[in-house]
């Protein structure tokens, strides 16, 4: 169901907000302009606005008590500020606040494009931000964890995924992650000691299938000196180097037979012995398991026992690999670009339409992990398509292969390169007329025509780029916006 905003414009610039005020109120939302800061606190007080956009372009005073009373009433999440060329001290008073939303001046159609995908994502009720709001209120959500490691969700199951662990991570039960290779089940893992009352300690993880049995006990026990040729000192294992932290048990799936059976006793009481110790240590540890084994497969095939399956899935999280949830792409590229960029010294390479409308059509068998390299080569290949050849040559054939399915007739002898062609340009005018029919029957009203073909409104905003569709009606013009009092000619 379409919903209309309600958008504050703080700006002293006429032009700045005749440019918000018109792509705003043509896709439908309710605008209210202020010339000051204090002046739109003043009527926030009295009435809500979903999102807030400020001009200090024009380098107003330093007024770091209004903008943290913004924050407050309206949340960092929902402001976006247009700040000035060069050093101000509004910039460092909104990164000190949390506002990451950024507009340059004048205003480009591509930023005023991201303030409308937000408007268009956010539930009706959304109130001002708080770390304890349930994850469903907020489009996207991205938080930063160790090692240059993060943790992203803009689709219903992540949101929900995130809901568990901000319940789980307040209890010390066995949590078991399952999902194919390279959905992040090491991402959610550390999240998971992240939010729970053991973060100030250790976070270890050890990965079953790449040891051994004899190397992967002493890997977890740890070892006297003396206890087999080679030890010459000591050595702590991971159950003892997380005391009191987290420790998360990769691949668990992997794992030997009699491996299990020495991790069930040490689950079951807590106690184990170092290789060749004569004393018993315990372990205040909290055990997170993570596999892409189909466990019930494996308890059935009796290549995983039941028992042990028990004690570490008190709790099970469920990853959906990345096919399952398309529309995240755009965001973890995003995400990933400006990352890369960083640790490259480069500046953010530029993804085309087409480039992104493929890598989402695209069915992602290696998930994050892939989807990184992918990034990897776009960025050091500056974008040029062939950084994502193989991607397209997948795609491309796996839709040649749906067009051709159930015909007889002999094919033509056509090259590659040319049978690539054909099927591109086909599914090209395929879909650009279904979008273009579904923005006519909805009078271009962007929102609407994205959930009538049941896509992202992102992505149909790359799809109207891609194919350059154009508008044929009149736009409507408006005559006066009404702010704090006065009237806004256009």
């Amino acid at each position: 169901m379409l919903r209309t905003r309600t958008v504050a414009l703080i700006s002293p610039s006429t032009p700045f907000l005749q440019a918000a005020v018109t792509a705003l109120t043509f896709e439908g939302h309710d605008v209210v302009a202020f010339e000051a800061l204090t002046e739109a606190i003043s009527a926030m007080h009295n009435r809500s606005f979903d999102a807030v956009v400020i001009d200090v372009s024009a380098r107003p005073p330093r007024d770091q008590r209004s903008l943290s009373d913004l924050v407050r009433l309206v949340g960092k999440d929902r402001i976006w500020i247009a700040l000035p060329l060069g050093v101000s001290p509004w910039a460092s008073d909104a990164e000190r606040l949390g506002i990451r939303h950024t507009l340059g001046v004048p205003l480009r159609s591509t930023e005023l494009e991201e303030v409308l995908t937000y408007l268009q994502e956010i539930p009706a009720a959304l109130t001002s931000y708080d770390a304890t709001e349930p994850a469903q209120t907020r489009a996207v959500h991205i938080e930063d964890l160790p090692n240059n490691r993060y943790f992203l969700a803009a689709s219903p199951s992540m949101m929900r995924i995130y809901e568990n662990i901000r319940l789980l991570a307040q209890v010390d039960a066995p949590v078991l992650i399952l999902g194919e290779s390279g959905v992040g089940k090491d991402v959610i893992a550390n999240l998971l000691h992240k939010h729970s009352r053991r973060a100030a300690h250790t976070f270890c993880s050890v990965n079953c299938a790449a040891l051994p049995p004899d190397l992967l006990e002493s890997e977890l026990f740890g070892y006297e000196a003396g206890a087999f040729t080679g030890a010459v000192k000591a050595k702590p294992g991971r159950f003892e180097q997380a005391d009191k932290g987290t420790l998360l048990l990769d691949e668990i799936g992997e794992m030997s037979a009699p491996m299990q059976a020495k991790l069930l006793h040490v689950l079951q009481d807590g106690r184990y012995s170092r290789l060749g110790a004569r004393s018993v240590s315990t372990a205040d540890v909290r055990v997170i398991a993570a596999t892409n084994v189909n466990i019930d497969s494996a308890i059935e095939d009796k290549l995983f026992r039941e028992d042990l399956y028990y004690r570490i899935s008190t709790f099970t999280i469920r990853v959906p690999p990345l096919r399952e949830r398309r529309e995240e792409i755009p965001y973890l590229i995003e995400e990933m670009v400006k990352r890369q960029a960083m640790a490259f010294h480069q500046d953010p390479v530029y993804i085309s339409p087409r480039m992104m409308s493929l890598l989402q059509d695209y069915e992602w068998p290696g998930n994050l992990r892939e989807l990184g390299n992918a990034v990897i080569r776009m960025q050091v290949l500056k974008g040029q398509e062939s950084s994502i050849s193989d991607i397209e040559a997948k795609v491309l054939g796996k839709v040649a292969k749906v067009q051709s399915c159930g015909k007889d007739a002999p094919e033509p002898e056509v090259s590659v390169n040319e049978m690539r062609s054909i099927v591109r340009n086909f599914k090209d005018q395929t879909e650009s007329r279904l979008i273009q029919q579904a923005l006519e029957e909805a009078r271009w009203n962007r929102r609407q025509a994205a959930l009538a073909l049941r896509i992202s409104y992102r992505t149909l905003l790359y799809k109207i780029e891609h194919y350059r569709l154009k508008e044929t009606r009149v736009p409507i013009r408006f005559e006066a916006v009404q702010g704090s009092g006065s009237s806004l000619p256009v």
